[in-house]
């Protein structure tokens, strides 16, 4: 960078519970220019992009238990494959579409099938986790 570029912005992706959520300040000059809370709606996102992102923030809603948090989510593999690579896609279209204007990094935590999904299925009123 030389001395007239203004630094860029640092932008976290990963999609939160709860509302569509899906881009977060990374760091304090980011929070200086941009705020604290979510991000996409301040961001020069294309309508189509937004969209996805709405659409894969309510997918991603569904991999939680929410009768009980702690408990296994109903996601199989095959599922969490499917979403990985959909939010992988999606993070590479938003480095396309704004990564020249920030600087994009991706902390979505990917899912996986819990190793306890089948017991818990079996009886989810009396499920105890396992002590591996």
């Amino acid at each position: 960078m030389n001395m007239t570029e203004k630094p860029k912005c640092r932008v976290n992706f990963w999609f939160e519970w709860g509302p569509p959520a899906y881009l977060w300040t990374a760091d304090a000059y980011a929070i200086d220019q941009l705020g604290i809370g979510p991000l996409q709606d301040r961001l020069p996102l294309s309508d189509e992009l937004r969209k996805r992102g709405e659409k894969l923030s309510d997918w991603f809603q569904g991999s939680l238990n929410w009768d009980y948090p702690p408990d296994p989510g109903p996601w199989r593999q095959e599922e969490c494959e499917r979403f990985k690579i959909a939010a992988r896609a999606f993070f590479a279209d938003l480095q396309q579409e704004i990564g020249a204007q920030y600087d994009l990094i991706y902390c979505q935590a990917e899912p996986d099938e819990d190793p306890d999904l089948d017991e818990y299925l079996k009886d989810p009123l009396n499920f105890r986790r396992s002590k591996s």
